[in-house]
């Protein structure tokens, strides 16, 4: 019930995101003082160390963190906010083979989503498009299998910097709100 300091990231930033493979936890992307970023940088517990990994192709970020899900060992990352615009963009990492792709846009551009995994499957939900447009709810459904998306039913309440998360293969948005100000005590549950 205590907190422990360990070896700082490498590239100091926000509105990055964050997975984890195995027992590494990559950091990736985010805005810095470069900023829009690319960095990928793998932490092993085991020995408080941070490795340099290939850099994401396309450099983002988003406020409350990029769109990120962990699907069989590759980590996908979905939208977010580049050069001022949200984008589709959609690219998976092998940590394995230390590489990028890119994968099927998403349909609707975004930041500030939400995004988890159901039986293999990610789930993009809500977020904010270009233009400083009011949150969407938005949810649509990426197979990596297939390399295809699907549309799924609106959240109820349209959101986007939300929180996302799966219990027995329910997903439940959390919080978030219509703007970037703005909040919601809101939670809504959906079955795929």
């Amino acid at each position: 019930d205590s907190w422990t300091a360990k070896a700082p990231m490498p590239t100091a930033r926000w509105g990055l995101g964050v997975g984890a493979v195995g027992n590494i936890l990559y950091a990736v992307g985010g805005w810095g003082a470069a900023g829009d970023l690319g960095t990928v940088e793998a932490y092993d517990p085991a020995t408080n160390t941070w490795t340099t990994k290939a850099p994401m192709p396309t450099p983002r970020a988003s406020l409350g963190g990029l769109g990120l899900g962990v699907v069989n060992g590759i980590i996908y990352v979905v939208g977010g906010y580049r050069g001022g615009s949200a984008v589709t963009t959609v690219e998976a990492y092998d940590p394995v083979t230390n590489t990028w792709s890119t994968k099927a846009p998403m349909p609707t551009a975004r930041y500030s989503l939400g995004v988890s995994v159901i039986h293999g499957i990610l789930y993009a939900v809500g977020g904010f498009p270009s233009g400083g447009g009011a949150a969407i709810g938005t949810v649509e459904a990426y197979d990596p299998a297939t390399n295809a998306w699907s549309t799924r039913p609106s959240m109820p309440t349209p959101r986007g910097i939300l929180g996302v998360g799966v219990v027995n293969g329910i997903l439940y948005a959390v919080g978030g709100g219509p703007g970037p100000i703005g909040a919601f005590a809101t939670v809504e549950a959906f079955l795929p």
